[in-house]
């Protein structure tokens, strides 16, 4: 790795998310969703919204955020909490980074501590559900050793388009 591309990776610190960091991690995620492709969520979240689907008490405890060094600001952040119809020993996960800095580290140092948090909680896998035309996300969730095992075919989006989710599990155990 050459300098310039270690002081990239090296200008953000990971640790566990704070209620404090609600306001910028919802303006984060909105972003996101506005930008639309990379998430299936289609509606931009309000607080109240955003508080009960991502900053729980318990989802709390396994959720991890990136902090830019220099200036506070949030670069990414992964929740991990049990969604939908899945096992109770599994849990979803969901990876947010700001857009434009998805090459970072940002999303591998999330997984590392995401995996840290989630160590000792009895759990034997980790689901993530991705839409089938983010080939961003489904690179990631492949480079972190995910393995497909479902497709939920034609699920449609708000205005009625059919896209493909692909489900990923990550063994625990």
């Amino acid at each position: 790795m050459n300098k310039s591309a270690a002081s990239e990776i090296a200008d953000f610190s990971v640790r566990k998310t704070q209620r404090n960091d609600v306001n910028e991690l919802l303006a984060l995620l909105n972003q996101i969703i506005e930008m639309g492709g990379t998430t299936a969520m289609e509606k931009k979240l309000n607080k109240a919204e955003f508080l009960s689907s991502f900053l729980e008490a318990d989802i709390l405890e396994s959720s991890v955020c990136a902090i830019d060094r220099e200036t506070g600001e949030p670069l990414g952040f992964q929740i991990a909490s049990h969604y939908g119809d899945i096992p109770a020993d599994w849990v979803d996960i969901g990876t947010f980074v700001k857009p434009g800095i998805q090459t970072r580290g940002i999303g591998s140092a999330l997984f590392k501590a995401t995996l840290a948090a989630l160590e000792g909680k009895e759990l034997m896998a980790i689901n993530a559900t991705i839409r089938a035309d983010n080939t961003g996300g489904l690179a990631y969730y492949n480079s972190r050793g995910f393995k497909d095992y479902k497709v939920l075919t034609d699920a449609p989006l708000a205005d009625g388009t059919p896209v493909d989710r692909i489900c990923k599990r990550y063994d625990l155990g």
